[in-house]
């Protein structure tokens, strides 16, 4: 059997194989209080059923003002709770581990949430907003808000949670030396701008359980590959048990150069450079679509962990068909965009899944 399919343990955890469904937001599923509804209910247990090993569930908002979208899921308040537990169960009764994303969108907070969305400085949006700079007594809030999210994602039985600090979000752009302008202690050097996830960390390793899972997904061009690499040695340091590399902002969009022998794209060679670097397990994600391409990737030793997007929204029986050396529905790779973005039910393979 191939070591994608075989069991590793991940802070006192079984988890049964190496596949992980990543957090991909199930647009207009739920509704302005962030409630989790059954259609969410519905496809994280075809998912947990269909044999993965680890479920990320969908970026969840610690803060009604930083949400990406007005139905996004929340996880601000005590009434969420409920629903949350009742999805922690979904999946942890089907045999895969479960986490929980926490997010916060910081400038990326849409015009349809609010009209003045809080940044590290202040700065004109392309929509032509400007960016609030946050004051020191606001970050605390907002660090308190990532630690109350984490205490109730706990409560809800979730194994542990993955703190979302890439794709342009609010973590990522204290990251980046371009969006941070600050003069204070948060802003300027590598040490400054690393300090608002530096003091969440404190806060999460103080107060919650040993074993509760602490994972991170990183945006590993922030600033630029190297840049990245030595973010993830830090946060290494600051107590993150699982990164899932991804990508963030990077200067001027700059890619990394892919080696012509890598046959994967520069988001998961990011993820095989990170994995060099840190002694903690690396998740790799981007445009991995069929059990072979996962395998290859583990049976290298390029992550610890393959995550299969698209894949398994299209075919929730994915790790067991590959398992099983049975074909995999495909994804149909739809023009101009992923039909899940608007709707995942809009999606070709929907009723196929």
């Amino acid at each position: 059997m191939s070591l994608l399919y075989k069991s590793t343990h991940l802070k006192g955890h079984l988890v049964r194989n190496r596949v992980v469904f990543p957090p991909m937001v199930c647009f207009n599923w739920s509704d302005n209080y962030g409630i989790v509804s059954k259609l969410h209910l519905e496809h994280y247990e075809k998912r947990s059923v269909g044999g993965v090993g680890m479920v990320i569930v969908e970026a969840t908002a610690i803060n009604p003002l930083g949400r990406l979208a007005p139905s996004q899921l929340g996880i601000w308040n005590e009434q969420q709770v409920d629903g949350l537990s009742r999805l922690a169960d979904v999946i942890n009764s089907n045999g895969a581990i479960s986490l929980l994303q926490i997010h916060h969108a910081g400038d990326k907070t849409p015009k349809s949430v609010t009209e003045e969305p809080v940044a590290p400085s202040s700065y004109i949006l392309s929509d032509g907003r400007k960016t609030k700079s946050l004051t020191k007594g606001e970050i605390k809030m907002i660090q308190l808000d990532f630690l109350e999210a984490a205490l109730r994602a706990e409560k809800a039985g979730f194994h542990g949670i993955e703190i979302h600090g890439a794709h342009g979000y609010l973590i990522n752009q204290f990251l980046s030396p371009t969006l941070n302008q600050r003069k204070d202690e948060y802003g300027g050097t590598f040490e400054n701008r690393l300090r608002f996830i530096k003091e969440v960390m404190e806060m999460l390793t103080d107060q919650l359980p040993e074993n509760f899972i602490l994972g991170y997904r990183h945006g590993a061009n922030t600033p630029d590959l190297d840049g990245g690499m030595e973010i993830a040695k830090a946060l290494e340091k600051m107590g993150v048990d699982l990164l899932h590399v991804s990508a963030g902002i990077g200067e001027a969009d700059a890619h990394p150069t892919v080696p012509a022998e890598f046959p994967y794209n520069w988001i998961v060679y990011m993820g095989s450079e990170v994995q060099k670097t840190v002694d903690i397990p690396v998740i790799l994600v981007n445009g991995i679509r069929t059990p072979p391409e996962a395998e290859e990737l583990i049976n290298n030793n390029d992550g610890d962990f393959v995550a299969i997007g698209r894949g398994i929204l299209v075919d929730s029986k994915w790790s067991v068909k590959g398992a099983e050396s049975k074909t995999v529905n495909p994804c149909h790779r739809c023009r101009p965009r992923c039909y899940y973005i608007v709707d995942g039910r809009k999606c070709p393979q929907y009723t196929n899944a």
